[in-house]
Protein backbone atom coordinates (compact mmCIF):
# COMPACT_ATOMS: atom_id res chain seq x y z
CA UNK A 1 0.00 0.00 0.00
CA UNK A 2 2.47 2.63 0.52
CA UNK A 3 4.49 1.88 -2.60
CA UNK A 4 1.34 2.26 -4.35
CA UNK A 5 1.15 5.80 -2.44
CA UNK A 6 4.36 6.81 -3.57
CA UNK A 7 3.67 6.14 -6.60
CA UNK A 8 0.78 7.76 -7.23
CA UNK A 9 2.29 11.10 -5.39
CA UNK A 10 4.97 11.18 -7.99
CA UNK A 11 2.75 11.31 -10.82
CA UNK A 12 2.32 15.08 -10.67
CA UNK A 13 6.04 15.57 -10.27
CA UNK A 14 6.53 13.68 -13.35
CA UNK A 15 3.71 15.05 -15.34
CA UNK A 16 5.08 18.88 -14.36
CA UNK A 17 8.48 17.73 -14.98
CA UNK A 18 7.74 16.59 -18.29
CA UNK A 19 5.81 20.40 -18.95
CA UNK A 20 8.60 22.15 -17.86
CA UNK A 21 10.93 19.77 -20.42
CA UNK A 22 8.74 20.21 -23.17
CA UNK A 23 8.35 24.49 -22.32
CA UNK A 24 12.02 24.59 -22.49
CA UNK A 25 12.37 22.41 -25.98
CA UNK A 26 9.51 24.76 -27.31
CA UNK A 27 11.30 28.43 -25.99
CA UNK A 28 14.07 27.55 -29.00
CA UNK A 29 11.59 27.44 -31.65
CA UNK A 30 9.11 30.31 -29.96
CA UNK A 31 11.87 32.08 -28.16
CA UNK A 32 9.20 35.19 -28.05
CA UNK A 33 5.37 35.84 -27.68
CA UNK A 34 5.85 37.47 -31.32
CA UNK A 35 8.69 37.23 -33.69
CA UNK A 36 9.89 36.59 -37.00
CA UNK A 37 12.60 34.24 -38.81
CA UNK A 38 13.79 33.57 -42.24
CA UNK A 39 13.09 29.72 -43.19
CA UNK A 40 15.45 28.06 -45.75
CA UNK A 41 13.96 24.93 -47.01
CA UNK A 42 15.94 22.15 -48.42
CA UNK A 43 15.10 18.43 -50.11
CA UNK A 44 17.21 16.98 -53.19
CA UNK A 45 17.25 19.31 -56.51
CA UNK A 46 14.83 21.97 -54.71
CA UNK A 47 15.15 25.23 -52.32
CA UNK A 48 12.57 27.47 -50.65
CA UNK A 49 12.96 30.41 -48.89
CA UNK A 50 10.11 31.95 -46.51
CA UNK A 51 9.62 34.54 -43.92
CA UNK A 52 7.50 33.47 -40.73
CA UNK A 53 5.92 35.38 -38.58
CA UNK A 54 4.62 33.92 -35.25
CA UNK A 55 2.18 35.33 -32.28
CA UNK A 56 1.41 34.42 -28.78
CA UNK A 57 -1.34 32.10 -29.48
CA UNK A 58 0.80 29.56 -31.71
CA UNK A 59 -0.71 31.50 -35.24
CA UNK A 60 2.04 31.85 -38.36
CA UNK A 61 2.40 33.16 -41.47
CA UNK A 62 4.54 32.27 -44.00
CA UNK A 63 5.83 34.49 -47.33
CA UNK A 64 7.79 33.42 -49.97
CA UNK A 65 11.28 35.15 -50.33
CA UNK A 66 12.67 32.88 -53.15
CA UNK A 67 11.85 33.58 -56.76
CA UNK A 68 9.31 30.73 -57.53
CA UNK A 69 7.53 31.28 -54.30
CA UNK A 70 7.68 35.10 -54.27
CA UNK A 71 3.95 36.66 -53.38
CA UNK A 72 2.69 33.11 -52.01
CA UNK A 73 1.18 33.21 -48.38
CA UNK A 74 0.45 30.60 -45.86
CA UNK A 75 -1.91 30.81 -42.73
CA UNK A 76 -2.08 28.47 -40.18
CA UNK A 77 -4.56 29.67 -38.02
CA UNK A 78 -5.09 27.00 -34.76
CA UNK A 79 -5.83 24.05 -36.98
CA UNK A 80 -6.75 25.54 -39.96
CA UNK A 81 -4.14 25.99 -42.87
CA UNK A 82 -4.53 28.77 -45.96
CA UNK A 83 -2.38 29.18 -48.70
CA UNK A 84 -2.97 32.81 -49.97
CA UNK A 85 -2.12 32.67 -54.21
CA UNK A 86 -0.81 35.37 -56.18
CA UNK A 87 -3.96 37.11 -58.08
CA UNK A 88 -6.47 35.12 -56.69
CA UNK A 89 -8.61 36.86 -53.82
CA UNK A 90 -9.63 33.71 -52.12
CA UNK A 91 -7.07 31.68 -50.02
CA UNK A 92 -7.11 27.76 -50.93
CA UNK A 93 -8.02 26.20 -47.49
CA UNK A 94 -5.99 22.88 -46.68
CA UNK A 95 -4.57 20.61 -44.25
CA UNK A 96 -1.17 21.27 -41.72
CA UNK A 97 0.09 18.16 -43.14
CA UNK A 98 -0.02 19.34 -46.64
CA UNK A 99 3.55 18.75 -48.21
CA UNK A 100 5.60 22.10 -49.31
CA UNK A 101 8.82 20.33 -49.76
CA UNK A 102 9.66 16.46 -49.73
CA UNK A 103 8.39 15.53 -46.33
CA UNK A 104 8.07 18.76 -44.52
CA UNK A 105 4.59 19.88 -43.91
CA UNK A 106 3.19 23.14 -43.54
CA UNK A 107 2.87 22.29 -40.04
CA UNK A 108 6.23 21.63 -39.73
CA UNK A 109 7.70 24.36 -41.38
CA UNK A 110 5.36 26.96 -39.48
CA UNK A 111 5.51 26.01 -36.07
CA UNK A 112 6.42 23.15 -33.69
CA UNK A 113 4.72 23.48 -30.42
CA UNK A 114 5.34 20.16 -28.41
CA UNK A 115 4.02 21.68 -25.25
CA UNK A 116 0.67 22.49 -27.10
CA UNK A 117 0.26 19.45 -29.16
CA UNK A 118 1.27 16.71 -26.50
CA UNK A 119 0.38 15.56 -23.16
CA UNK A 120 3.33 13.41 -21.56
CA UNK A 121 2.28 10.12 -20.73
CA UNK A 122 6.01 8.97 -19.45
CA UNK A 123 9.20 10.31 -19.19
CA UNK A 124 12.99 8.19 -18.28
CA UNK A 125 16.52 8.32 -18.77
CA UNK A 126 17.74 7.05 -21.51
CA UNK A 127 21.06 7.60 -23.42
CA UNK A 128 20.70 8.77 -27.17
CA UNK A 129 24.02 8.33 -29.40
CA UNK A 130 26.07 8.19 -25.88
CA UNK A 131 24.96 11.40 -24.55
CA UNK A 132 22.20 11.66 -21.18
CA UNK A 133 18.83 12.19 -22.15
CA UNK A 134 15.27 12.73 -20.94
CA UNK A 135 12.94 10.25 -23.10
CA UNK A 136 9.26 11.68 -23.25
CA UNK A 137 6.38 9.54 -24.68
CA UNK A 138 3.69 11.65 -26.23
CA UNK A 139 0.40 11.70 -26.58
CA UNK A 140 -1.65 14.18 -29.10
CA UNK A 141 -4.50 16.54 -27.21
CA UNK A 142 -6.31 16.89 -30.10
CA UNK A 143 -7.86 14.55 -32.81
CA UNK A 144 -7.09 16.59 -35.63
CA UNK A 145 -3.28 16.28 -35.18
CA UNK A 146 -1.90 13.20 -37.46
CA UNK A 147 0.73 12.02 -35.42
CA UNK A 148 -1.11 10.46 -32.49
CA UNK A 149 2.11 9.82 -30.45
CA UNK A 150 5.59 10.92 -30.36
CA UNK A 151 8.69 10.31 -29.01
CA UNK A 152 10.88 12.95 -27.64
CA UNK A 153 14.78 12.89 -26.70
CA UNK A 154 15.83 15.78 -25.00
CA UNK A 155 20.25 16.13 -24.17
CA UNK A 156 19.56 16.52 -20.27
CA UNK A 157 22.33 19.05 -20.15
CA UNK A 158 21.01 22.27 -21.58
CA UNK A 159 17.27 20.85 -22.24
CA UNK A 160 18.39 20.99 -25.77
CA UNK A 161 15.83 18.51 -28.43
CA UNK A 162 17.82 15.84 -30.35
CA UNK A 163 15.43 13.55 -31.69
CA UNK A 164 11.49 12.77 -32.30
CA UNK A 165 9.66 9.96 -33.65
CA UNK A 166 6.35 10.56 -34.91
CA UNK A 167 3.78 7.93 -35.01
CA UNK A 168 0.30 7.74 -36.84
CA UNK A 169 -2.84 6.18 -34.56
CA UNK A 170 -1.71 2.90 -36.19
CA UNK A 171 1.86 2.73 -34.15
CA UNK A 172 3.40 3.47 -37.63
CA UNK A 173 6.02 5.84 -38.28
CA UNK A 174 5.08 8.84 -39.74
CA UNK A 175 8.49 10.39 -39.25
CA UNK A 176 11.18 11.40 -37.86
CA UNK A 177 12.67 14.99 -36.44
CA UNK A 178 16.94 15.68 -36.23
CA UNK A 179 17.23 19.11 -34.24
CA UNK A 180 20.16 20.96 -34.62
CA UNK A 181 22.37 22.89 -32.31
CA UNK A 182 21.09 26.06 -30.49
CA UNK A 183 22.63 29.32 -31.69
CA UNK A 184 22.27 32.59 -30.06
CA UNK A 185 20.04 35.88 -31.33
CA UNK A 186 19.09 38.85 -29.20
CA UNK A 187 21.04 37.13 -26.25
CA UNK A 188 18.29 34.62 -26.32
CA UNK A 189 19.21 30.89 -27.73
CA UNK A 190 16.76 29.42 -30.54
CA UNK A 191 16.83 26.48 -32.51
CA UNK A 192 19.80 26.58 -35.63
CA UNK A 193 17.79 23.82 -38.01
CA UNK A 194 16.41 20.56 -38.14
CA UNK A 195 15.87 17.81 -40.43
CA UNK A 196 12.56 16.04 -41.19
CA UNK A 197 12.89 12.08 -42.70
CA UNK A 198 10.49 9.82 -43.61
CA UNK A 199 10.91 5.93 -43.50
CA UNK A 200 10.80 5.73 -47.37
CA UNK A 201 14.28 7.81 -46.93
CA UNK A 202 12.73 11.13 -48.23
CA UNK A 203 13.96 14.16 -46.08
CA UNK A 204 14.00 18.02 -46.05
CA UNK A 205 16.66 20.23 -43.88
CA UNK A 206 15.35 23.47 -42.32
CA UNK A 207 17.81 26.27 -41.71
CA UNK A 208 16.86 29.17 -39.47
CA UNK A 209 18.28 32.98 -39.87
CA UNK A 210 17.43 36.41 -39.09
CA UNK A 211 15.64 35.90 -35.80
CA UNK A 212 13.64 39.13 -34.53
CA UNK A 213 11.92 40.08 -31.28
CA UNK A 214 8.19 41.16 -32.09
CA UNK A 215 6.91 43.41 -35.88
CA UNK A 216 4.10 41.14 -36.31
CA UNK A 217 0.86 43.39 -37.26
CA UNK A 218 -2.31 41.55 -36.33
CA UNK A 219 -3.60 41.97 -39.85
CA UNK A 220 -1.22 40.01 -41.37
CA UNK A 221 -3.31 37.29 -39.77
CA UNK A 222 -6.85 38.18 -41.11
CA UNK A 223 -8.32 36.17 -44.03
CA UNK A 224 -10.32 37.98 -46.84
CA UNK A 225 -13.80 38.38 -45.81
CA UNK A 226 -15.35 35.77 -43.26
CA UNK A 227 -14.12 32.83 -44.34
CA UNK A 228 -12.29 31.41 -41.06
Amino acid sequence: MRLALVAVAALPLLAQSGEEILARVDRLRHPWPAFTVELTLQAPGASQRWKVSARENGDARLDGLSPKEKGRSVLLLGDQMWLLLPGSKRPVKVTPQQRMMGPAAGGDVARTRFREDYAVQSLVQEALDGRDCWRLELRARRPSLSARTAVLWVAREGSLPLKAEFHLASGKLARTALFGPPVQAHGQPVLSGMVIEEPSGARAELSFSAWARGGVAPSAFELPGSLR
